[in-house]
């Protein structure tokens, strides 16, 4: 890794962190794309992401340990499991392919994301139907072993309940920290050394994650959630046609 590598690294982390801070979700669709453009590989990415994103769940299942679901919480993770063996396959498949590929792929997944998101407004109810729960967390499972972006659809599953905001948060929370260990885990023994090398530079990123979640947590007390959700938005999918960019310019044809 270079200077600007590093630099680069630091500052993702933190504008990550400020964004998650902000809206309880993001961090992975906004930092995977931006840490392939400045030269990391797939397998480090993606073990970046994952310790990043343990350390600020962590701290938001402590303070909200009290009110974790956790039986809907296991029922994630065991579903989710599944799939993220499929995710982290497709990845072993596609880890050779050129760098503007791989980002306009991944450009691609996190536009369709936060198109949903952004266009499903579900009416909040306290149960849903078991095909929508495995349906969920069945997707999310792929898409998190893909590419760190399992974030969505358990976000779009949760805003579709009538839970308390507590309770939705620690349920999030909880979700992405509980699949970290066995995502790492497969990770290393898919890519080895590479792997090992994102969760080094994880941990060190992650004081900048922490600082990036305290400023974000304070700028979206100042603003009301239907305007931070539109910012979130816009800067997600400017990221996402930025990422696809490359390739599109590829195939079009030269004059």
């Amino acid at each position: 890794m270079d200077t600007h590598q590093i630099i680069s690294a630091l500052l993702i982390a933190l504008a990550g962190g400020i964004l998650q801070g902000m809206v309880a979700f993001g961090f992975g669709l906004f930092s995977v794309p931006l840490l392939l453009s400045v030269g990391f590989s797939m397998p480090m990415v993606l073990a970046i992401s994952a310790i990043c994103t343990v350390i600020q769940s962590l701290s938001g299942v402590h303070h909200l340990r009290h009110v974790v679901p956790w039986k809907e919480v296991w029922l994630s993770v065991v579903l989710r499991g599944v799939t993220l063996l499929l995710g982290i396959w497709v990845v072993q498949v596609l880890v050779n392919y050129p760098v503007f590929s791989l980002k306009f792929w991944i450009g691609l997944v996190m536009l369709l994301m936060t198109l949903l998101q952004a266009a499903w407004q579900p009416k909040p109810r306290p149960k849903l139907h078991s095909g929508w729960n495995v349906a969920a967390f069945l997707v999310s499972g792929f898409t998190g072993g893909l590419c760190s972006m399992g974030g969505p659809p358990l976000v779009l599953w949760v805003m579709a309940h009538d839970w308390p905001v507590d309770r939705t948060r620690a349920f999030l929370f909880a979700s992405f920290m509980s699949l970290v260990p066995l995502q790492l885990a497969i990770l290393y023994w898919t890519f080895g050394h590479d792997v090992l090398s994102g969760m080094m530079l994880g941990i060190a990123l992650s004081p900048a994650v922490l600082l990036g979640s305290v400023i974000g947590l304070r700028i979206g007390g100042r603003f009301s959630k239907p305007i931070l959700r539109k910012v979130a938005f816009l800067v997600l999918l400017a990221i996402a046609l930025y990422s696809m960019y490359p390739q599109i310019l590829r195939w079009m044809p030269a004059h």
